[in-house]
C-alpha cells in the first residue's frame, strides 16, 4: 500500500488522504481499481475521525482504493467550500488515474451524517460528479429551523439565513435523471437522519433511478462501521447488525459497476524468479507461465 497526502489549492485547512493499493496486483483481471473518497460526519463542525480512515482501510481490504476528504469546518465552510473540495478530489483522482491505477469511471463519494449531504450533493451539485454515492444516516437537507440551522449558518456564512438558502441545500429536490446511483444506511431510531434517508428514495423511486436503501431497527446515530475498528472505545457505537451496511455496499458496487472477473490460474511467481536465478531449470505450466 501506498499513501498520499494532497493539499486542496486555495484551502489551506483541506487535503486529501489516499491509500493506494498495490498495483502490482489486480482486482479480478482488471489492473484499474474502483476508488472510494469517504466524507467524515461532524455536523460540518468538524470530520469525525471514527468515519474517516476506519472507513477508508474497511473498503481497502476489500480492492478498493480509498481516499480520507479533510475538508473545510466551522465557518472555514462558508460558500459550501466542502463542495468545491469534494469536486476538486473527483477531478484529481480522474487526472491521476491512469498512474494511480483507478477506473476513472468507478468512483464513489462515501460520506455519514453531514459528510453524508457532502457525498451526496457532489453526486448532485459538483463540477466533477461521482459514479456513484454511499451514504450513512445521511442528513440531506438543512432545516431553517432556529436551533438546527448551524449547518446553514456554516455553508452560507451568515447568522441570517434564508428559506431560499435552505432550499438550495435540500439536496433530494434537486436529484435529476442523471445524478449517480446511491446506496444508504440508517436506523429507524435515528429520527435525525431516517426520514432523509427515505426522502432520497421516494425521489429516485418516481425517476425509476437505482437505489438501494437499508433501515435498520435499532440504533443511535452516528455508527460509522459499528465495529471495534471505528468505536473509539464506546460500546454504544457497537451493532453487529447495523455493521453489515460495509460489506453490503460493496457488493451493491459490484452490481452497479459489474462485478471483478476471475479465472482459474495460478498467481505464484517463485518458478519464475528461481529460474532467472539459475537455480531451476525453466518450467512452464501448460498455459505459458511460470507456475
Amino acid at each position: 500500500m501506498k499513501m498520499i497526502h494532497m493539499e486542496c489549492p486555495g484551502y489551506p485547512d483541506a487535503s486529501l488522504e489516499g491509500y493506494l493499493l498495490d498495483c502490482e496486483l489486480t482486482l479480478g483481471q482488471a489492473a484499474a481499481r474502483p476508488a472510494v473518497v469517504v466524507c467524515p460526519g461532524g455536523g460540518y463542525v468538524y470530520c469525525s475521525p471514527r468515519e474517516g480512515e476506519p472507513v477508508a482501510l474497511s473498503y481497502a481490504a476489500q480492492g478498493f482504493h480509498a481516499f480520507v476528504l479533510r475538508y473545510s469546518t466551522g465557518w472555514e465552510a462558508a460558500g459550501f467550500a466542502p463542495l468545491q473540495q469534494v469536486s476538486w478530489a473527483i477531478g484529481l483522482l480522474r487526472q491521476n488515474a491512469e498512474a494511480w491505477h483507478i477506473d476513472p469511471d468507478k468512483i464513489v463519494t462515501c460520506g455519514f451524517s453531514a459528510g453524508g449531504h457532502l457525498a451526496f450533493a457532489a453526486g448532485v451539485l459538483a463540477e466533477h460528479k461521482p459514479n456513484a454515492m454511499i451514504l450513512g444516516y445521511p442528513v440531506v437537507t438543512a432545516p431553517n429551523i432556529p436551533g438546527q440551522d448551524f449547518m446553514l449558518k456554516l455553508l452560507t456564512g451568515s447568522q441570517q439565513v434564508t428559506d431560499e438558502d435552505a432550499a438550495k441545500l435540500n439536496l433530494p429536490a434537486q436529484v435529476t435523471a442523471e445524478t449517480p446511483p446511491v446506496f444508504m444506511a440508517a436506523t429507524a431510531e435515528d429520527l435525525l437522519t431516517g426520514f432523509g434517508a427515505l426522502a432520497v428514495a421516494n425521489t429516485y423511486t418516481k425517476l425509476g433511478k437505482p437505489y438501494e436503501l437499508h433501515v435498520f431497527q435499532h440504533g443511535p446515530h452516528g455508527y460509522s462501521l459499528a465495529t471495534e475498528a471505528s468505536a473509539d472505545g464506546s460500546s454504544q457505537m457497537l451493532n453487529p447488525a447495523f455493521a453489515h451496511w460495509q460489506p453490503l455496499s460493496v457488493q451493491w458496487l459490484h452490481k452497479v459497476f459489474g462485478a471483478p472477473q476471475f479465472v482459474d490460474k495460478s498467481t505464484s511467481k517463485m518458478m519464475g524468479y528461481l529460474q532467472k536465478l539459475g537455480l531451476m531449470p525453466e518450467m512452464k505450466a501448460p498455459g505459458g507461465e511460470y507456475a
